[in-house]
């Protein structure tokens, strides 16, 4: 019984083998080609999006190392104080 599953499975995959064969420029016009398509399409939207979800601390952060830095002010005892 099992041999002959075994052999009815394996007759029908060398019949369909041909078909395959014929379907394969089918597989890569109407699956692989618009997978392509929408991936570059996508990709620039999500770099647009990650630009505009960007957190604002990060900006910030950006901004606060391309200053220059300022110098701290000196602290000094006013006259009344003690350590002075």
């Amino acid at each position: 019984m099992l041999e002959e599953v075994i052999d009815l499975s394996t007759g029908l995959g060398v019949a369909l083998l041909p078909m395959l064969l014929l379907a394969m420029p089918g597989i890569i016009l109407f699956v692989v080609l618009p997978a392509i398509l929408l991936l570059a399409l996508v990709a620039p939207l999500a770099a647009i999006g990650a630009v505009i979800a960007l957190p604002p601390y990060l900006l910030a952060r950006h901004r606060r190392r391309r200053l220059p830095a300022r110098p701290a002010p000196r602290l000094t005892p006013s006259p009344g104080t003690a350590g002075g």
